[in-house]
């Protein structure tokens, strides 16, 4: 494994401050006994769990460098995997004199930082710069998206080294507006949502209404669950094979890497919408719009009005044709990797080792990393890796901000950027289907970021439907289009849907031969796409539809992505990869 960094710092060992050699290799830290490489390694950082490194000025010109890391442990109480906020201190002792052993903290800072960023675009021994627009919804469900912005997201991304630029916003439509008229959106590295997925849905459709939409549609979104509604967020981290959690998708913002989402472009007679998530008619619509008054509950609201619709389901009259993906056509979808399980196992191993010798702390180093924690996210003190002396007499603590010593970088380390890079267009989950009417956009030119792109036409609303789609017509229970495995955190829809598969999943029950049992069934994961055994709930691959309800009755509703529309025909094609999102890749896991 290739050496990047190594150097001669001070770490603290039940209660013993000790000489060490720490290590900065492409794939993690070791820190070893004594000053030898070879030695035994007292602990392992893996830098897949890293999210940044700070250098802190201590008392007596101590100068000391922090590594924050967010590593996946079990809960001893309920055995589930969860992200904890860990930070290791290393005390600079290398050097006689105090600016010395400066140069040699910053450096290490900017070698970790560039070793998982990537580095400038202006200079090769400079960490990439990042700068996020974030977006946030006071209002959105529980109304706890400020509270999440301030107390958790803001100082993690402020231990990232994260520049962010926040709108908090006012009224419906305010991210679409937003976007549509900013001048240096593409001054950022991602757009963040602290939000459900209504201000997600207003950030993709504002996008596309951009002169330059071809360029702007590339900025990957961030998603950070702050709403009733979290879909994608849900599919991004399923995707990412971490666990469905607030701190993960953090994590994930922080760490992860462009990666193509599918958009499905919705035309009607008096607008043109983008839907990341789905389209719904029928149940699961009514569900969705006549919910909001129990905002305040949540996701939970949705159960709670399914329930309430099994008494009393709406039955629509209308007409569905569709663009069916025959057998042959569709590749055989790889199940998800659930990475958790074998990220769990290592991190285990490695928190057992640590056990054995990383039990206590020197009074100094122990003092030390109490102070950063107060400066980090005020975090409990299970989270710090040391036991805290009060005997100790420290009196500051500052981060140094020194530029000068970002020119000491060790050119050592190796030109490598796997935040920016995407992941390929055509997965080994894509269905292609050549004809005309059905066949994704193509892409003419360059991938890179300013090549102009252009969509293969596709039949629109108005257009003749082929003769080879297949048509249902009558009374419907529902009928709903899903694009992502999930329709929020606590609904699954089908795990082999991906982010950028290539088709939509079509569901519908007709009027005549509806059960509340199987519906039933679907509420609780129990009916799935791949566990069909109902006869009632019919589910189908798509490249497109066309949807033509007859007249709006009472309780009639048409969704898209949570969002009501009018009441009117629709029709739907999916554009695959168009746009992008930020999601860990199998290398970061």
């Amino acid at each position: 494994m290739t050496e990047i960094l190594a150097d001669n710092f001070k770490y603290s060992v039940n209660n013993v401050d000790m000489e060490c050699r720490v290590v900065l290799t492409e794939s993690g830290v070791g820190i070893h006994e004594g000053h030898e490489i070879h030695a035994y390694r007292m602990k392992y950082i893996h830098l897949s769990d890293v999210i940044g490194a700070k250098v802190h000025y201590g008392a007596r010109d101590q100068v000391f460098l922090v590594i924050h890391y967010l590593p996946l442990t079990k809960n001893k109480f309920n055995g589930k995997l969860m992200r904890v906020k860990k930070q290791v201190v290393l005390c600079a002792t290398q050097h006689e004199t105090q600016h010395a052993n400066v140069r040699q903290c910053v450096r290490w800072k900017s070698a970790v930082k560039r070793t998982i960023f990537g580095p400038s675009e202006t200079s090769e021994t400079k960490c990439r710069e990042r700068k996020y627009l974030i977006f946030v919804n006071p209002k959105g469900g529980k109304k706890l998206a400020k509270k999440i912005w301030l107390s958790t997201v803001q100082p993690l991304f402020d231990l990232a080294g994260i520049e962010s630029e926040v709108v908090y916003t006012e009224y419906s439509g305010h991210g679409r507006d937003y976007i549509k008229s900013c001048e240096n959106l593409m001054d950022y590295t991602s757009i963040v949502t602290v939000s459900g997925d209504g201000i997600v849905f207003e950030v993709f459709n504002g996008l596309m209404k951009r002169d330059d939409w071809e360029t702007a549609i590339k900025v990957p979104l961030s998603i950070i669950p702050g709403g009733s509604g979290n879909g994608l967020c849900a599919a991004i981290l399923h995707q990412s094979g971490v666990p469905l959690t607030l701190i993960d998708a953090v994590f994930v913002a922080i760490r992860g890497s462009s990666t193509p989402l599918d958009l499905v472009k919705v035309e009607q007679e008096r607008d043109t919408v983008w839907s990341f998530l789905s389209i719904a008619w029928g149940l699961l619509s009514a569900v969705d719009i006549e919910s909001e008054r129990l905002r305040w509950m949540g996701e939970a609201r949705f159960t709670v009005e399914a329930v309430k619709k099994l008494v009393s389901f709406p039955i629509k009259s209308g007409r569905v044709w569709f663009s069916k993906i025959e057998q042959d056509q569709t590749a055989t979808s790889d199940r998800v990797q659930d990475a958790t399980t074998c990220t769990a196992e290592a991190n285990e191993v490695v928190d057992q080792a640590d056990e054995v010798v990383d039990k206590g702390s020197h009074k100094q180093l122990s003092k030390i990393t109490e102070r950063v924690r107060n400066d980090s996210c005020g975090s409990n003190s299970d989270d710090v890796e040391t036991e805290l002396d009060p005997s100790f007499d420290f009196s500051a603590l500052n981060e140094s901000d020194s530029d000068d010593a970002e020119s000491f970088i060790n050119e050592r380390i190796p030109d490598r950027s796997r935040t920016v890079s995407d992941l390929p267009a055509n997965s080994s989950n894509s269905v292609e289907c050549k004809c005309r009417t059905c066949s994704p956009p193509q892409y003419i030119g360059d991938d890179d970021v300013g090549a102009r792109q252009k969509l293969v036409e596709q039949i629109g609303l108005k257009d003749k439907i082929p003769d080879d789609w297949t048509l249902l017509e009558g009374r419907f229970a529902c009928v709903t289009a899903f694009f992502q495995s999930h329709l929020s955190f606590t609904y699954p829809v089908t795990p082999y849907l991906r982010l950028d598969c290539g088709y939509m999943l079509l569901m519908w029950s007709e009027s005549n031969s509806f059960e509340r049992t199987d519906f039933l069934r679907l509420l609780i994961q129990d009916c799935t796409p791949e566990s069909n055994d109902t006869r009632t709930i019919h589910f189908e691959k798509v490249r497109a539809f066309r949807l033509e309800p007859e007249i709006a009755e009472e309780g009639a509703y048409v969704t898209i992505d949570g969002e009501l529309v009018p009441y009117e025909a629709l029709h739907a094609c999916i554009y695959k990869g168009l746009a992008r999102v930020m999601c860990l890749s199998t290398s970061a896991r």
